[in-house]
């Protein structure tokens, strides 16, 4: 089986680019998910590796090596598996192949060392600049973050109608935190966050009494 495998990082983006090439593919798995993300950890990810290790892969394309990996390490530990299963890996923007006429292609094996150290240090540059221009941004007086003043209260996070009734399900002690975000159509990181105010709220209640 043929495979096209595209990913896109942003909103802004589409994976529209990566098709233009009308090849003749039996799958194409796309997504949209940041290249920080494991390429195991993808969805669509996942979904290639389970029909890989089943056999089902032939071929693979992709636009460039970047594509399968978050780093050079994860990258090459997609393209092993590939060259344990017998699959062909194709990189489109570089019109390379690791097979050739059945034999395994020296120079992609060198190119796909090479590029995906490049991407990583890439990664790592872009990554240095940003906090340079945030460390610059500072020294100018540039605050990051929420505005002075501007915290929320905690009585007033917890009176919003969708923590109010995370609240009432914490009280209830019959769900999970997984559970409740489902029900409230909430995440379950801002579950945790009700919780640990509501705690800390109650403590506050219990110390003012005492005192009193």
């Amino acid at each position: 089986m043929n495979v096209k495998y595209i990913r896109w990082s942003t909103v802004q983006q589409s994976g529209a680019r990566q098709l233009l090439d009308n090849g003749n593919y039996d799958l194409v798995l796309q997504e949209q998910i940041s290249g920080s993300i494991a390429f195991a950890k993808r969805p669509k990810g996942s979904e290639l590796i389970k029909l890989i290790n089943a056999g089902k892969v032939t071929d693979l394309y992709v636009e460039e090596f970047s594509r399968l990996g978050r780093n050079s390490f994860d990258t090459l530990t997609t393209l092993n598996l590939c060259e344990e299963k017998g699959i062909t890996v194709h990189i489109q923007n570089m019109q390379l192949s690791s097979m050739v006429n059945g034999k395994p292609n020296p120079l992609f094996k060198m190119f796909s060392h090479i590029v995906s150290v490049i991407a990583e240090q890439e990664k790592e540059l872009i990554k240095e600049r940003t906090e340079m221009g945030k460390i610059a941004a500072r020294n100018r007086g540039v605050v990051f973050g929420r505005k002075v003043g501007s915290n929320e209260r905690k009585v007033d996070f917890l009176n919003k109608k969708t923590n109010k009734d995370i609240l009432d399900l914490l009280n209830a002690e019959q769900f999970t935190v997984r559970k409740i975000a489902e029900l409230t159509k909430a995440s379950s990181a801002t579950v945790i966050k009700v919780k640990r105010i509501a705690q800390e709220t109650k403590q506050l209640v219990v110390a003012e009494k005492k005192e009193r």
